[in-house]
């Protein structure tokens, strides 16, 4: 008499499905994809702001109690870029990530730079941000791209910002 074990259909069945479930919730390259919908833009309204001579705007969500940033800091920051129009071309949430990711201040576009280490007024640098901020700028093209062949050298960039902490000077 020939035997088959029965129970190992279902679990066959079950892997498959698992299989097909985990498949459809990757893209092209097989990483998880990000609804940006629901990283949303901070708001702004009746946010305490300041806009640099050069037109650098900084609205201050929460200012930290952590060390102020410098620009020759490593920061680890959460942010989202986005053009005007609200098309996000940049963010370190992408691909359903969420841990911080740590870049160089000093290596941004000008309007990053002066919006974390602080904007240079009367010869002092003003508004500089600590760990456990939160800002959005907003960095008119001159303080952006500007001059070069990147694609959003003509655009306005805003960056809603978390400042996790500072990993270097």
């Amino acid at each position: 008499m020939l035997k088959t074990n029965t129970t190992r259909i279902p679990f066959f069945l079950t892997l498959i499905a698992g299989l097909i479930i985990v498949a459809s919730a990757c893209d092209d390259n097989g990483f998880n994809t990000v609804t940006y919908d629901e990283i949303g833009p901070y708001d702004t309204t009746g946010v305490q702001r300041f806009e640099s001579d050069q037109g650098l705007i900084i609205y201050f969500h929460e200012e930290g109690d952590g060390d102020i940033i410098a620009e020759s800091h490593d920061v680890r920051i959460r942010y989202t870029g986005r053009t005007p129009d609200g098309e996000i071309f940049d963010s370190s949430f992408r691909n359903g990530v969420d841990s911080p990711t740590t870049l160089r201040v000093g290596g941004m576009v000008r309007g990053f730079i002066q919006g974390l280490a602080g904007v240079p007024v009367d010869g002092q640098r003003m508004h500089a941000a600590r760990e456990g901020s939160q800002r959005t700028l907003v960095i008119p093209p001159e303080l952006g791209y500007g001059n070069s062949s990147h694609q959003l050298n003509e655009d306005t960039l805003i960056f809603d910002i978390d400042v996790v902490s500072i990993t270097s000077d």
